[in-house]
């Protein structure tokens, strides 16, 4: 059976500092997840706890207070609506949770891309692809390396404009297979989930080809994959539901390729 386009697990209001649209609240994203008869949608507005020591620098409006400050969430019969939050990890590889806030959310989705950030999650601006590619990776591996509740917690966009905007696919590009079927075998061994994201645009055939190859990696080792819409305006909530079609039929993903949390 196809896989069901029937949840976003990315979703960011107007907690999110980057968040500029006024109307973009829970309100209105429960109603988006309504037109689109999903069965789940998860809130997931950045975070860094402030029980997490880092010597990044940090923006307080992303602290637990802040994250809260949407509870209670609107309910609809029939629709999930889960309380989760998108996190980082800082240039020394410290996962900006502590196990205490982890416990309390339905879902984690983790940036290892923000490579935009410098002083934040990458030391300093990255200008070299080769650069971004280990960096790629790295985070990725580290992540895996921590004892973590995977069953609830996916890897957030991996192959968006986050990275280097444009050149993007160059870093993608530099990739070699052997290291992806390498991270994305323990990926699910470890049972985390590997997120579609409605902002992986690609220009031309051969965009698409790089832009996907990780997915089809993914896929080929038994990872489990979710759908994200990393919305954070209501404009993109009116392409979500469509680009999720596109990526499926791209990946030729079926039902039991669906991450179990998203089921």
């Amino acid at each position: 059976m196809r896989y069901t386009a029937d949840h976003d697990f990315h979703i960011h209001s107007t907690v999110s500092r980057c968040c500029k649209d006024p109307l973009q609240t829970p309100e209105r994203i429960l109603q988006y997840a309504k037109e689109n008869n999903y069965k789940k949608i998860c809130l997931t507005n950045h975070f860094w706890d402030e029980r997490v020591k880092s010597e990044a620098e940090w923006i307080e409006e992303h602290g637990y207070k802040y994250l809260t400050s949407v509870l209670p969430l609107p309910k609809a019969d029939g629709l999930e609506f889960l309380f989760g939050a998108e996190i980082d990890m800082d240039y020394n590889g410290i996962l900006g949770i502590s196990p205490e806030t982890l416990c309390k959310l339905d879902f984690v989705t983790v940036a290892t891309t923000h490579m935009h950030l410098a002083g934040n999650t990458v030391k300093e601006k990255i200008t070299s692809p080769e650069k971004a590619a280990e960096i790629w990776l790295s985070k990725i591996k580290n992540l895996l390396s921590m004892p973590l509740p995977f069953h609830k917690m996916g890897i957030a966009h991996m192959t968006t404009g986050h990275i280097m905007k444009e050149r993007t696919p160059e870093v993608i590009k530099l990739l070699k297979d052997e290291a992806l079927y390498e991270v994305f075998s323990d990926c699910a061994d470890k049972g985390i989930g590997i997120e579609l994201n409605t902002k992986t645009i690609f220009n031309s055939d051969e965009e698409k080809d790089i832009l996907m190859r990780p997915y089809y990696i993914a896929k080929d080792c038994g990872c489990k994959f979710y759908l994200g819409s990393d919305a954070h305006r209501t404009e993109a909530l009116n392409s979500a539901k469509e680009n999720f079609e596109r990526i499926i039929t791209i990946l030729d993903l079926k039902e039991e390729n669906k991450f179990p949390l998203a089921r």
